[in-house]
């Protein structure tokens, strides 16, 4: 738009911005076709008003012109799309390029006429031949001026009628675009930064020096630095800002939540203290409301915090579809399901309004007659408090007779703040309305104490013992007095309330543990039931898969298929057949690749040897194994014999030499062919991609793919979404297909801290990339560069060019967090639009906490389903979907750090582990898995998992509480790994023990004899002369030999205990 602060009819230049203009007048023509029966519709301004800033003609002109226009009228005729606009001669010329410029199809005439002319003839000239009905924005309230009143009075003589479509026009305004946005920011950040820096240290300290101040003189304080931000060095030009309004402070039981309510010149209170405030940036306004509590009754606090929940519930609602009437039907509500419904007449009638240009639209009022429903993009003061609440003697007997709020006799709370309505679809994880004033609202915050309850007492008796102190010191009177935030317990003794504070804090860390215990019981419990019904569900299908029978190996069919020129006594390898044939007494005999182990050549004498091992029942045998031949040799183990090795002398060094290389050759050969068989043994052939040929195709590039795609390290291109999947395309002309159905997770992960953004897709099945199979595969693109060249030269802070850079980065970084972020939203319009769909989750990072899932200390992220760490490679993905349950090994009071084991349902998988993750961090994570009805353990030591988890797969009752008869009792699931109480502990290892202890009563008895035997030998040797205790002389063997018996009895009876009590809890997991 053109430049708010210049005057348009100074002729120094400025003009109007046509494409903005345009823009906004072709919504304007949108809207009342939508929402009226009209033909045509008129702005009339007339005189300038200072006394009224805000009139929706000032506005409208504005989000046109960008300029305040007085005695100017804007005529559109919608029948022919006619644009006239009736202005002085400086008004014309400014208004010169909408005739140049393209008018995205309207015709604009700029109708030149003098001050000092009658411009009625004009007027009846514009309406000469005019029917229909003409819109309005004034309907109701007249513009001033000749000019206004001329254009009325003709309207009248030519019996045109005239209908009110303001609320079209502020159903158009009220949806706000980008640049708007940027300046209703700067604004709030304006009204944030005043009542910080301002308001909340001037009360503080006025409070603090207890001096007396009118609201008055406080609210003009205020306002002067809202109108002049200097004074708390904001450089901001002054011209672009000034006051919404004189902010409105009140307190002392005289509130008044009206938008007309002003600061009396009545002195501050220190009780309750409501302050309203609002700053104007470039015409843009935005405002916020605080209350802040000195000293406050209980009844005050609690219904504080009430208010806190009930603007919570308030933003709730504030969504595209929502009507603006649900706002204060929510707020009812809320009231109502927590038994306060006497609470609700003190409710404003109206919670708050749509501002922007017009401080408040009185169209967009946020009250439960209004039908109107919250678009994206619309910008709302949000005010909701509780106004004029009595209180009663009793509810003021809880604070001191010292403090203000003892004499109040009704209080208001009131919170107000500036919100966005976001798009339903933007973000899924949070579609609540974006806060734009961001000053903190918390009770810690807003809550200050002087006198608390209990110093009237202290001061009292403090003043009775200063009386007895001056007569015992001949009439000099000591004073006490007693501190704020000082409190006197039952023993007379004084406590600091910022430590009752922490002690609170502790007791409700102790409290929320043992919610979170009692919670976690149930959860356990109830997904032992759920597993119950899932594995029953499977065994009625026939879940488990068949097992594979052994394949019976032949090295040939026939003896006529060996090969021709084979020598009696000769090793040959047939690497046609995957044969080896051996010379045993002088014949040869074939024995297939898959039945050798290894093949090993010692070190030669006069001779050469060869020794080959073979697989065999009773020994290991070992990972490389092929799985064909463990199953041949479990089959025939029982009744066959097994050749364990052969070994082979020779002479001649070249024939064994050539053996042994072409044997390894040949198993390494046969073991990778296994292996890649084995890899894409489970892999699911995928849909053929369908290209999207309709629309514009969403097309992310400069993207780089992991893993890379083809050779090289990296790999560069594009990455299209198209009908039922997506398409990477790499700058060398590789590319890649990922299928809608095939992905289980999408992740979004914007720069914030990271280095990178990127987009990242956990499947359901593996794909083949090169020759590896792949599950998670992400695109990239780098907003800081990883590694960076540092110069020996040192920089300073205030370089221009490290400024510079910091810039473009963080512009950089808002581009690319944008550009990933519209394009995530196209995928799921297009995914959803040709099928299931697939959901982007955005991690948490405020939950986030490090830990150590690979071999590097990494950044965990929680998402809605998902546990990820994204940025570092390996990936860590764990899916909750999957996860059985959750065990924190580790954890003891002495220990740092702890682990995390997550257990799949699946129970032939090894579970997933996160070590080295810090204390602090386990009630945040604990608390966040209670949330998702996770069930979780903790114990102090590291299981044995492998053995774990095959023990577990082969229990048929493991998530069952009682044994196979049904009546002995028994853990279910895992709740064995719940730690054991001490005393049920200790009382089971009574029992078990009890064998142990009488065995062991006589050792302990003869002991004892020992000891007091060997105590008394070093009593009667006690007497000692004084020098002999610096000569260094040993013990003689006999006293010796009596020390080392005493020690093995000691460390046998540990170790016979140690046994005993793990005997006694293997018994009770059994």
């Amino acid at each position: 738009m053109a430049d708010e602060n210049k005057d348009p009819q100074a002729g120094s230049g400025p003009s109007v911005d046509s494409t903005t203009f345009f823009r906004r007048l072709q919504k304007f023509s949108q809207s009342l076709s939508k929402y009226s029966t009209v033909d045509g519709c008129f702005l009339s301004k007339g005189s300038a008003d200072a006394n009224n800033p805000y009139s929706k003609s000032t506005a409208v002109q504005l989000y046109l012109f960008g300029y305040e226009m007085p005695d100017v009228l804007l005529f559109l005729n919608m029948k022919t799309s006619d644009v006239t606009v009736i202005a002085s001669k400086k008004k014309v010329a400014f208004l010169k390029p909408l005739q140049a410029a393209p008018g995205n199809g309207f015709n604009v005439k700029l109708v030149e006429r003098s001050s000092k002319s009658d411009p009625v003839p004009l007027f009846k000239d514009l309406l000469k031949g005019w029917s229909g009905d003409l819109g309005t924005i004034d309907l109701k309230e007249k513009e001033k001026g000749d000019t206004s009143s001329a254009w009325y009075t003709c309207l009248k003589e030519a019996s045109i009628n005239t209908v009110d479509v303001v609320k079209a026009i502020s159903l158009t305004m009220s949806i706000k675009e980008d640049k708007e946005f940027e300046l209703l920011k700067k604004a709030s950040v304006l009204t944030n930064k005043v009542l910080k820096n301002k308001f909340v240290p001037k009360l503080e300290d006025t409070i603090d020096k207890n001096v007396t101040i009118k609201h008055s003189d406080l609210s003009d304080e205020v306002n002067a630095v809202l109108e002049d931000p200097s004074k708390i060095k904001l450089k901001v030009p002054v011209n672009d800002v000034e006051s919404v309004f004189d902010p409105i402070v009140q307190s002392g039981g005289e509130y008044s939540f009206k938008v007309s309510a002003t600061s009396s010149p009545k002195k501050l209170s220190y009780d309750v203290i409501l302050v309203t405030l609002g700053a104007r940036y470039q015409s843009y306004c935005a405002s916020m409301s605080r209350t802040y509590m000195v000293d406050p009754p209980k009844k005050v606090s609690q219904t504080y915090d009430l208010l806190i929940d009930v603007v919570n519930a308030c933003v709730d609602v504030m969504k595209p579809g929502n009507k603006l009437g649900d706002v204060k039907k929510a707020a009812v509500e809320f009231l109502t399901s927590k038994g306060r419904a006497d609470l609700v007449n003190y409710l404003p009638k109206t919670m708050g309004f749509s501002l922007g240009l017009d401080y408040r639209c009185a169209q967009m009022l946020l009250k439960d007659d209004n039908d109107t429903l919250f678009r994206e993009n619309m910008v709302f003061n949000l005010s909701v408090g509780f106004e004029n609440v009595p209180l009663t003697e009793e509810d003021v007997s809880d604070v001191s007779n010292k403090a203000a709020s003892k004499s109040l006799r009704k209080f208001s709370v009131l919170l107000g703040d500036t919100y966005r309505i976001k798009d339903i679809d933007i973000d899924s994880n949070d579609n609540s309305a974006e806060k734009f004033t961001k000053a903190s609202s918390t009770a810690d915050e807003v809550v200050y104490s002087i006198n608390e309850k209990g110093s009237d007492d202290d001061e009292s008796s403090d003043e009775s013992e200063d009386s007895d102190s001056s007569d015992d010191e001949g009439g000099k009177s000591k004073k006490k007095s007693s501190k704020g935030g000082t409190v006197i317990t039952e023993d007379g003794k004084r406590a600091s309330s910022r430590l009752r504070e922490v002690a609170d804090g502790q007791a409700d860390v102790v409290e929320n543990a043992a919610n979170r215990v009692k919670i976690q019981a149930e959860i356990l419990k109830k997904k032992n039931e759920e597993r119950l019904r899932e594995l029953a569900k499977q065994n009625h299908k026939g879940g488990e898969a068949e097992e594979v029978e052994a394949k019976e190996i032949d090295a040939y069919q026939s003896s006529t298929d060996m090969p021709s020129n084979v020598l009696p006594n000769q090793v040959r390898v047939d690497m046609k057949n995957e044969t080896v044939i051996l010379p045993i007494s002088g014949n040869p005999v074939p024995f297939h690749i898959s039945t050798i182990k290894s093949v090993v050549q010692p070190e030669p004498d006069k001779a050469t040897y060869l020794r080959v091992n073979f697989h065999a029942a009773g020994a290991a045998l070992g990972k490389d194994v092929p799985a064909n031949m463990a199953k041949l040799i479990e089959k025939y183990a029982p009744h066959a014999s097994f050749i364990k090795e052969m070994t082979f002398r020779s002479l001649d060094k070249k024939n064994l030499t050539d053996a042994y290389r072409q044997i390894n050759e040949l198993r390494k050969r046969v073991r990778q062919r296994e292996q890649k068989e084995e890899e894409e043994s489970n892999l699911v052939e995928q849909e053929k991609l369908i290209r999207l040929k309709e629309g514009k195709v969403p097309r992310l590039s400069d993207l780089t793919m992991r893993p890379a795609l083809g050779k090289g390290r990296k790999t560069v291109g594009q990455l299209e979404a198209h009908q039922n999947g997506l398409r990477f395309r790499s700058n060398k002309g590789d590319s890649l297909d990922i299928i809608y159905k095939n992905i289980r997770n999408a992740f979004f992960q914007p720069c914030e801290n990271e280095i990178m953004v990127l987009v990242h897709f956990n499947l359901k099945n593996p794909i083949m990339i090169g020759n590896k199979k792949y599950d998670n595969v992400q695109f990239f693109t780098e907003v800081v560069e990883a590694s960076e060249q540092v110069d020996a030269s040192r920089r300073s802070m205030y370089d221009p060019d490290e400024m510079d850079e910091e810039q473009r980065q963080r512009q950089l970084k808002k581009k690319l967090n944008e550009a990933f972020k519209e394009f995530c939203k196209k995928v799921e319009a297009t995914a959803k639009s040709h099928g299931p769909g697939i959901e982007f989750d955005i991690p948490y990072r405020e939950l986030s906490f490090t830990g150590t899932p690979n071999k590097e200390m990494v950044r965990i992220q929680p998402t809605v389903n998902c546990l990820v760490n994204l940025t570092e490679t390996p990936f860590f993905v764990v899916d909750f979907k999957k996860v059985d349950h959750v065990h924190f090994e580790r954890v003891t009071y002495a220990s740092k750090a702890f682990d995390a084991v997550f257990i799949p349902k699946d129970f032939s998988m090894q579970p997933w582990r996160i070590d080295m993750i810090d204390n602090g961090d386990k009630d945040s994570i604990q608390d966040w898995l209670t949330d998702m009805q996770v069930a979780y353990t903790e114990g102090p030591m590291n299981l044995n998992w492998k053995q774990l988890m095959a023990t577990v797969a082969q229990d048929d009752r493991f998530y069952m509480d009682t044994e196979e008869d049904d009546v002995t009792p028994k853990p279910a699931g895992w709740s064995f790994l719940v730690m054991d109480d001490e005393e049920e502990g200790g009382e089971e290892e009574e029992e078990d023990d009890s064998e142990f202890d009488e065995e062991e009563s006589d050792e302990s008895e003869e002991l004892s004899a020992e000891e007091s035997e060997f105590d008394e030998e070093e009593s009667e040797e006690s007497d000692f002369d004084g020098d002999e205790e610096l000569e260094e002389e040993g013990m003689d063997w006999d006293d010796m030999e009596k020390e080392a018996m005493i020690s093995d009895k000691k460390r046998a009876r540990e170790q016979g205990q140690m046994e005993a009590q793990m005997a006694g809890k293997k018994r009770r997991n059994r």
